[in-house]
């Protein structure tokens, strides 16, 4: 992917998710935004504003529960 190392570096970003009966990996928030700054098409133009504001709320999230 555009911006990101390769597939065995980004693995160590993944995060651990339950899908039902499945474990599967996903790639974590913030490294989505920086594939998809570096990608440039404009629909990953247009979705950033939409993920940034994801990352900025579950972010918050975050400092809320450590309080």
């Amino acid at each position: 992917m555009d911006g990101l190392g390769d597939f065995d570096a980004e693995l160590g970003h993944a995060i651990g998710m339950k899908l039902g009966k499945l474990s599967v990996k996903v790639l974590a928030l913030d490294r989505i935004i920086i594939s998809r700054k570096a990608a440039n098409r404009e629909k990953d133009r247009l979705i950033l504003p939409v993920l940034e504001d994801t990352a900025a709320v579950l972010g918050g999230e975050k400092s809320r529960k450590r309080k």
